[in-house]
C-alpha cells in the first residue's frame, strides 16, 4: 500500500452519502447521475457500493486533510455468479493516487465473499488510464458498444466492454 493510498478508508455507500455520490459522478461523467439515480441503483436487490474517502487529519496528496474528503465511489449490481460495475469515479484531483484501485480491491474482496465468478465493466475507449488500470487488475476486452457514451462536444465514443473472471 502507497503512502497515499494508506491515508483512505472505505465504507459501504448507503443512501446516507448519495449527495456526495452524486457530486462525485459529476466530476467524472457529462451525464452525470442525481442523488435519485443512486438511491434508486442502491435499492436493486444485490446492488452495493463503496465510497473511498480520506478522514479529517489525515495526510493525502502532501496536505492534511480538514474535513473528512471524499474521493471516489463505485457501484455494482450483482446477479448469482456475476457482477457489474454500474459505476465507478474517482474526484479529478484524487487520479492517479491509487483510489480507483483501493476500490475495485473492496469490490473483489466483497464479491468473494458471494463467490461471484464473473465481473464486468465498460469503460470509454478513449479513457487510458481506466483501460491500464483494469487491464492490470486482470480484465480483457471481450466487446465493444459502438456509439456508447454520448459527448456534449464531439463525437459518440465507443465503450470497451471487459470482464475479469
Amino acid at each position: 500500500m502507497t503512502t497515499q493510498t494508506a491515508a483512505l478508508e472505505i465504507v459501504a455507500l448507503t443512501p446516507a452519502f448519495a449527495a456526495v455520490a452524486a457530486a462525485l459522478h459529476q466530476t467524472g461523467f457529462e451525464d452525470c447521475w442525481d442523488e435519485t439515480a443512486i438511491c434508486d441503483l442502491l435499492a436493486v436487490p444485490g446492488a452495493f457500493g463503496l465510497l473511498a474517502f480520506v478522514p479529517k487529519g489525515r495526510q493525502f496528496n502532501r496536505e492534511t486533510v480538514v474535513d473528512d474528503r471524499p474521493l471516489g465511489f463505485v457501484l455494482v449490481q450483482t446477479v448469482l455468479d456475476e457482477a457489474e460495475i454500474n459505476t465507478i469515479v474517482v474526484d479529478a484531483k484524487a487520479r492517479r493516487h491509487g483510489v480507483g484501485n483501493v476500490l475495485m480491491q473492496g469490490v473483489f474482496a466483497r464479491l468473494q465473499n458471494q463467490a461471484s465468478t464473473r465481473l464486468l465493466l465498460e469503460v470509454a475507449c478513449d479513457n487510458a488510464a481506466a483501460i491500464a488500470l483494469y487491464g492490470k487488475l486482470g480484465f480483457v476486452e471481450i466487446g465493444r458498444r459502438r456509439g456508447y457514451y454520448r459527448r456534449k462536444e464531439g463525437p459518440a465514443m465507443d465503450a470497451l466492454v471487459m470482464e475479469r473472471v
